[in-house]
């Protein structure tokens, strides 16, 4: 067939790999990127729990001022008072009849 192109002859393990020393001078910026990168996200993650703690905060202040609205909406109301058992009575030991009307 003649001398057309053939296949190249192949080399050796170590003629295939890449020069790494022309990436150690990279390395340096490479640390320092990542040391970037790692700074940025912990300083957003520190301003999510800064945020996150402040709404706990909120939601736990909240939580006791409602706790202390209940005491004063329904503890002194009437319904409590020792003459309105029947009242109780009444509401738990009832039943209803076919129509849904209440039934003693």
């Amino acid at each position: 067939m003649g001398q057309g192109r053939g296949i190249a002859p192949i080399r050796g393990f170590r003629g295939n790999i890449m020069n790494y020393q022309d990436l150690s001078a990279h390395v340096g910026a490479l640390v320092s990127l990542l040391g970037l990168f790692a700074g940025v996200s912990g300083m957003l993650l520190w301003r999510m729990l800064v945020r996150m703690e402040k709404k706990l905060d909120e939601l736990a202040n909240h939580f006791c001022t409602c706790r202390e609205e209940l005491g004063e909406r329904f503890v002194p109301r009437f319904e409590h008072e020792v003459e309105h058992h029947g009242m109780w009575e009444a509401l738990n030991y009832h039943s209803h009849d076919m129509r849904g009307r209440v039934v003693r």
